[in-house]
């Protein structure tokens, strides 16, 4: 789940990128090659498929009522989940919209050159036939992008219009989104990568009956299966937590209507009984200033820290436009934050 304005915020080093826009209308024909599948702009009658089809994640399996009822906006806490579930999937469709021929144009473009970087990155990265899908955005919000399976859901009012523009922050956005899609199709890189920066995957995870209420699932980072070891920063106790998301409210309230309005970051402890993880805060969680450790591992090359596929995503960007400014954009980062994105890009290419 990306919001344009806080990737941008957090990767302002990137505005070299007009540099590397130039070529990108020959790009496609690389891209679309036997063992490199391409993409296509579905419809808005194709996507209404594609856009509740989950067979990689089973995020329809994990939402709560709650979750639905925010993006609804609608009271639905206590009703059916089957009830509400077949509703939300339905407003998903609902929202979905026609691309039109100026946004196809420019988006294509982009696209070609977005995944040409990708594949500067390993010229056999394996990606499956990726799905774009056009949606007003009325759930998320209007400048939030996410993934599902094999597709990227992007809003109206942040598709480019202009192929002739550098439309430099839609670019490193299709970047961040191949990225989830990568993770999401390549498992044991996904567990290598998230090694990288900390978090060891748990066999088996059990929520608190406070999260399994609230928990607000990021569509780019379902699995909340991954721990990373910290230090209470008062005690100097340590231990395993995972990040999560999750609404600061019970329900949902006409009042607040933006849905990251309700959100609330935090990490919650978990601990390991016969081989099953379990979160035992009962409600609260930790806050990253409550503890040590946390950016010491995950670096601070982006800010963007509420999964470890978020972190990875935004290392992934200035890993592929690395390989287009002669690894200019490199030398804003620090020692430590240049051998993070030289180690996570050893673990893809391997």
């Amino acid at each position: 789940m990306t919001v344009q304005k806080s990737l941008i915020s957090t990767l302002l080093y990137l505005s070299i990128l007009f540099l590397i826009t130039g070529c990108a209308s020959q790009s496609g024909k690389k891209a679309a090659t036997a063992e490199r599948p391409g993409y296509r702009l579905l419809s808005q009658s194709e996507a209404s498929k594609w856009i509740i089809t989950d067979e990689k994640e089973a995020f329809f399996d994990k939402v709560a009522n709650l979750e639905m009822s925010i993006q609804m906006k609608a009271n639905r806490e206590e009703d059916d989940r089957d009830a509400v579930l077949k509703d939300y999937k339905k407003m998903l469709q609902d929202d979905l919209q026609e691309f039109s021929k100026e946004e196809k144009e420019a988006t294509k473009k982009m696209f070609d050159r977005a995944l040409e970087l990708c594949y500067m990155v390993d010229p056999n990265l394996k990606l499956p036939e990726i799905f774009l899908i056009k949606t007003t955005g009325k759930y998320y919000g209007s400048s939030v992008y996410y993934t599902r399976d094999n597709s990227i859901i992007i809003p109206t009012a942040m598709l480019p219009i202009d192929k002739d523009a550098a439309n430099e922050a839609f670019l490193s956005t299709m970047i961040h989104e191949i990225f989830h899609i990568y993770s999401r199709y390549n498992k044991d890189k996904r567990d290598a990568l998230y090694q990288r920066i900390g978090f060891e995957k748990l066999s088996k995870l059990n929520l608190s009956e406070f999260l399994k209420k609230r928990v607000l699932y990021n569509p780019d980072g379902v699995d909340l299966r991954y721990a990373i070891t910290v230090k209470d920063k008062e005690t100097g106790r340590e231990f395993e937590a995972i990040p999560v998301i999750y609404s600061r409210y019970k329900a949902y309230n006409s009042s607040l209507n933006a849905f990251f309005g309700y959100l609330t970051f935090q990490l919650f402890e978990v601990k390991n009984r016969d081989g099953v993880w379990s979160v035992v805060n009962k409600d609260v969680g930790y806050s990253i200033d409550e503890i040590t450790g946390f950016w010491e591992q995950v670096g601070r090359n982006t800010q963007y820290n509420i999964h470890p596929d978020e972190l990875c995503a935004d290392n992934f960007i200035i890993m592929a436009l690395s390989k287009a400014t002669g690894g200019e954009n490199l030398k804003k980062l620090t020692k430590e934050g240049q051998q993070l994105v030289k180690d996570l890009e050893a673990i893809i290419v391997k």
